[in-house]
């Protein structure tokens, strides 16, 4: 799996970096989800693969090509669970990540439940100005809401992606350390982890970190290495839970208003 390659800071190099500086530097260009190939379950996939490995089979556009799908509106599914009376188990305000993610989880279930936006479309509002980064949970003050969660919300990502084919790339994280000082803080950051149950963090030093990004600050000394951070598109992610739960029955309305 390709590391991604970080914008070096612009800064001097001083004389203990010529070991680094002179030496040659060969790197492979990131890969690009949606550029000859994509990411699955948090993995790469050249683009010769994608239709074993990418394509959903029996997807939303199985019956496409039939005069049957004519009696499918836009944004609604043919197993919609629409109500004669108009009154829904449950209702959704929001076609965002959240909002649809909980569309999505409450199709599992024998309810009728409609998702009104505001917007004309999916992800429209918070969602597709998210940084789309999976933390992987070291960060979150111990004890509280986000850290009990954040690490398992992590290691769902990649069985999550593996069903909805989103472009969620497991690509790794590096807090950078510049000075001692900051070596300290990197040490807390890791002692925070350990605290959530964050796995697989490392300290790296300072040659450990050009092999793993050859074009960092050459001031850099070493950094907080976790293999299991990642990042996605936010609104591609919204998208696919939102036609996942559609196809199974939940009710989308778009542009609307509620007081």
């Amino acid at each position: 799996m390709n590391e991604p390659l970080l914008n070096a800071q612009e800064s001097g190099t001083t004389s203990t970096d010529n070991k680094f500086r002179d030496k040659q530097i060969t790197t492979s260009k990131p890969n690009i989800h949606g550029t000859k190939g994509v990411y699955v379950a948090g993995d790469w996939v050249d683009l010769e693969d994608c239709d074993r490995l990418f394509n959903i089979k029996n997807g939303s556009c199985k019956q496409s090509l039939s005069k049957a799908c004519d009696a499918c509106p836009r944004s609604q599914s043919r197993h919609a669970a629409e109500t004669k009376d108009g009154v829904y188990d449950v209702l959704i305000i929001g076609a965002g990540c959240i909002g649809s993610s909980i569309a999505r989880e409450l199709s599992r279930y024998k309810l009728s439940v409609l998702v009104v936006e505001a917007a004309d479309d999916v992800s429209q509002g918070a969602t597709k100005g998210n940084s789309g980064i999976v933390h992987a949970g070291y960060d979150d003050t111990p004890h509280t809401v986000r850290a009990k969660y954040c690490w398992p919300g992590n290691q769902m990502f990649a069985k999550l992606d593996s069903e909805l084919h989103f472009g969620y790339q497991r690509n790794g994280s590096l807090v950078v350390a510049n000075t001692p000082a900051d070596m300290k803080h990197l040490d807390a950051l890791y002692e925070r982890g350990q605290i959530n149950n964050v796995k697989n963090l490392k300290i790296l030093n300072q040659e450990e970190l050009r092999e793993k990004e050859p074009h960092i600050n050459p001031q850099a000394i070493g950094a907080l290495y976790s293999p299991d951070a990642g990042n996605l598109i936010p609104y591609e992610y919204a998208v696919a839970l939102a036609e996942n739960a559609a196809d199974n029955g939940v009710v989308c309305i778009y542009s609307i208003n509620i007081p």
